[in-house]
């Protein structure tokens, strides 16, 4: 059984697709939503989320944000970003954890500090993200 999912950021529809599950972050930890899931409405943390959809994983690195299931299992994930694994370039990921690490290991202050500090975990995840559109996926049995 399947559900319909959008993931919508502030500046576009990142993911809108029929879908078998999504596991999100939340400040509690992760949790998993299948078909006919209970309407629920949670904050999200920044972190991963995996998509289930037609025997293939999706990744997503998405910044904080909330979710929705409805009634009929319709689940629409408003974040303040969302990347996809396959949209990630490396490179220009790690010249940005670089520069963050510069900053820090200069010991800048005040918000110069809290910026890096925020490019550097956005940075990471992302990394990790990217790491994902790599494995064999995921096949229904």
């Amino acid at each position: 059984m399947q559900f319909l999912l959008d993931v919508i950021t502030p500046q576009r529809k990142a993911f809108s697709e029929t879908v078998d599950a999504v596991s999100v972050p939340t400040p509690d930890g992760t949790i998993e939503i299948l078909a006919k899931h209970q309407p629920l409405f949670t904050q999200l943390a920044p972190g991963e989320v995996k998509i289930i959809a037609g025997g293939k994983e999706y990744f997503l690195a998405i910044g904080g944000g909330f979710m929705e299931v409805r009634p009929k299992g319709e689940t629409t994930i408003l974040v303040s970003r969302a990347v996809r694994a396959d949209e990630i370039n490396e490179a220009e990921i790690k010249k940005a954890m670089d520069s963050a690490k510069d900053l820090i290991a200069r010991k800048a202050k005040g918000e110069e500090l809290a910026s890096a500090v925020a490019i550097l975990q956005r940075s990471m995840l992302e990394l990790k993200v990217s790491k994902r559109k790599h494995r064999a996926p995921y096949r229904i049995q």
